[in-house]
């Protein structure tokens, strides 16, 4: 009897020492560090609270999806936009860090190609979406089932920097975020502190055709295009105006900016046909798009290619090789363009 409870015992102490062995929140364990709180601010104001760094993640915006991996934290991703793979510049690249974007066989939980589909997200069990603060939908209808959402507002390079950052803490990228955020911090500081004295006036038009569609003071494109040292043709303090010929003739802008867009889309206007930057072939296409994203920190490419065309001096060269650069601090990766 007592050799029976001498046995008893002593086959729940190792059960008790197995059950401490896997446990990671047991003192000493390597899981310790990983499994504590974490919480980060998002572009609402809104504390993010995860008990854990996030191991599984939805983005259900293409930009997002390039955040992750400049933070080397595309293992995490379990479902992208259906855009991925449908923009041939973002797939080509981003199939070159993943061979499951190249094999397209991470899951797509959306609408065609980018209204997230909830009951979709909900089925690959993320512990954190990240998505837009513009996207009311889905970001409401995933909180009340009690999935948390990180959203982002890319409004100007403080805050793309500042969300970086914050969506770093949640996927244990902390320090990887600081290292992106410092490098370009410290190139916008370069390019504010070279002024010209006659800036360019550039006029930027929407995407797909949309020519008479732009970006006002205050915006996001506004910022990138004072960062490159020109000015926004279009002086109105309005988000996206949308214009007319007349208007266009009475900004008079040197430089005519166009995203994924066409040349001809610009030069097939009879209406535009005696405007002086057309006529002096002063049209240009931000083409591949990809390096030149203005809702990452890749806003920092955009106006120094915006700075290229204005500025002779600024030669492609140059250009060139600050690209080389700023991809392989943003990705930690040399070789990739």
């Amino acid at each position: 009897m007592k050799f029976k409870n001498l046995l008893i015992t002593s086959l729940c102490a190792v059960l008790i020492i197995l059950q401490s062995c896997n446990n990671p929140t047991a003192s000493g364990s390597k899981g310790t560090s990983s499994n504590k709180q974490i919480t980060a601010t998002d572009s609402r104001g809104k504390i993010i609270s995860l008990p854990h760094e996030a191991m599984r993640i939805v983005v259900l915006y293409n930009a997002l999806v390039d955040d992750v991996y400049m933070l080397q934290a595309g293992d995490k991703i379990a479902g992208i936009p259906q855009q991925v793979y449908e923009m041939e510049d973002t797939y080509s690249f981003l199939s070159r860090l993943d061979t499951r974007i190249r094999n397209k066989s991470i899951p797509t939980p959306t609408f065609d190609g980018q209204s997230g589909n909830a009951e979709s997200i909900v089925g690959l069990k993320p512990d954190l979406v990240l998505t837009f603060s513009t996207d009311e939908d889905n970001i409401s209808q995933l909180e009340n089932l009690g999935i948390p959402v990180f959203t982002f507002s890319s409004l100007n390079d403080e805050k793309i920097l500042e969300e970086l950052k914050n969506v770093g803490k949640l996927l244990g990228k902390q320090k990887r975020a600081e290292e992106i955020t410092g490098y370009v911090s410290s190139e916008v500081k370069k390019m504010r502190a070279s002024r010209e004295t006659s800036p360019k006036k550039i006029y930027y038009a929407w995407s797909k055709g949309r020519i008479m569609s732009t970006s006002g003071k205050g915006s996001l494109i506004d910022m990138a295009i004072t960062l490159s040292g020109a000015q926004n043709a279009c002086p109105v303090p309005v988000e996206a105006p949308n214009i007319s010929a007349e208007t266009m003739y009475k900004w008079n802008p040197d430089l005519i900016i166009l995203w994924n867009s066409k040349l001809s889309d610009v030069y097939s206007l009879k209406e535009l046909a005696a405007l002086p930057a057309v006529k002096n072939k002063q049209v240009f296409v931000m083409s591949p798009s990809f390096p030149y994203d203005p809702h990452t920190v890749k806003f920092m490419l955009f106006a120094k290619q915006l700075r290229h065309w204005c500025m002779p001096e600024y030669t492609q060269e140059m250009l060139d090789e600050d690209v080389k650069e700023a991809f392989e601090v943003m990705y930690g990766k040399k070789g990739l363009i």
